[in-house]
């Protein structure tokens, strides 16, 4: 399934690149579409959602 990311302005950033707001967009897109991210890119966007929060990487393992 191909999802439409056409407006969406995390579409061509890196997850260090976005902000708090479009990483949750960018979660949620994936998630409500039903698509399954690659592990790498989820596991990319919850690290840095923790990060930016000060929280460790294995945070809640």
């Amino acid at each position: 399934m191909k999802i439409d990311l056409t407006g969406k302005s995390w579409a061509n950033k890196t997850s260090p690149e976005m902000t708090l707001e479009e990483l949750g967009d960018a979660m949620d897109t994936y998630r409500s579409t039903g698509c399954q991210l690659d592990a790498n890119v989820a596991l990319g966007y919850e690290v840095e959602v923790l990060r930016r929060h000060g929280l460790p990487e294995d945070y809640g393992d």
